[in-house]
């Protein structure tokens, strides 16, 4: 058993992630993953605890969308209207779905992704090197490519080949999930149409329009006239990042900033650290370590912004 290759595991997940942000941002209804924990053997090789630990992982990641999007139970009255948006999602969302979207949309964008990785030798020889890239800025582009191929001389073939893996795994993630999201599409449709109206678009899709309509209205969410409208995010975070300030500032102002435990009185420090299981010794000697681990985490913050 290979361990998973936890960079085009990450990178897969990226993907699917942004393909599927979309629809499932829009959708207040969702079904929530279940995943069933099966007994693990007693005794398991190292490339098995790997596994188990990277499924693990994968499990907690994903389970922030059950945590999200709680799910009421169906009333009685949407149950009974299953079998009709049933019949709607499949139009809507036909089998192979998800792989049209994954050969249409995603694939193009995945190949422009990891060429845009591959496009510049000088990124990938400061990561190796340690260089600052700003002074691999000095190198032209043939003194930068001989210089990679010295240290990584199948760097461009491998990153093609990567790519070519990324868009493999996100297709079988897909397909994985297609039948559950066509399932969780078909109940949320039951909470925001009555049968009159469910009928009504069930026979428009059985016209040609009606029909083209249906299965265009999921892919067009994929659509690169949809998704080239991101890049508008950036401007408009800028336009708000000033209001927003104002108003962390106004919330900060309102009410009580916390306080270390050097800041509490002395009743305070004995109660709390009886409630904690410790000394007021001990926790006097943790504040030093703490405010250091602060401010690393405040400069990594810093840095990532």
């Amino acid at each position: 058993m290979k361990r998973p290759n936890k960079t085009l595991a990450t990178t897969a997940i990226s993907a699917f992630a942004l393909a599927c942000s979309a629809p499932l941002m829009a959708q207040e209804e969702g079904g929530a993953a279940e995943t069933a924990e099966e007994e693990a053997p007693e005794f398991l090789t190292e490339d098995e605890e790997a596994m188990a630990e990277f499924e693990r992982e994968m499990a907690d990641a994903f389970s922030l969308f059950g945590d999200l999007f709680k799910v009421d139970p169906l009333s009685p009255e949407q149950e009974a209207l299953l079998p009709l948006a049933e019949q709607m999602a499949n139009v809507i969302m036909p089998e192979g779905t998800f792989a049209l979207v994954m050969q249409d949309t995603m694939k193009p964008m995945m190949n422009a992704m990891m060429s845009g990785i591959a496009s510049d030798p000088r990124l990938r020889l400061g990561a190796l090197t340690g260089i600052d890239t700003a002074d691999l800025d000095e190198l032209d582009d043939t003194q930068a490519q001989e210089a990679l191929d010295i240290f990584d001389p199948e760097f461009s073939q491998r990153n093609e080949k990567m790519g070519t893996v990324v868009v493999e795994m996100v297709g079988e993630m897909f397909n994985a999930i297609e039948p559950a999201y066509r399932e969780g599409y078909a109940r949320a449709l039951t909470t925001r149409f009555d049968e009159a109206e469910m009928n009504a678009l069930l026979e428009f899709f059985e016209t040609p329009v009606g029909g083209k309509f249906a299965t265009a209205s999921f892919s067009i969410q994929y659509d690169p006239q949809m998704l080239g409208v991101m890049e508008k995010m950036g401007p408009a975070m800028v336009e708000v990042m000033p209001d927003m300030m104002a108003g962390f500032a106004e919330l900060e102002a309102e009410f009580a900033k916390e306080r270390k435990f050097g800041e509490l009185s002395e009743a305070e420090r004995e109660r709390a650290a009886a409630l904690l299981g410790k000394s007021v010794s001990e926790l006097e000697a943790l504040q030093p370590a703490q405010a250091d681990k602060e401010a690393v985490e405040d400069a990594s913050l810093y840095e990532e912004a």
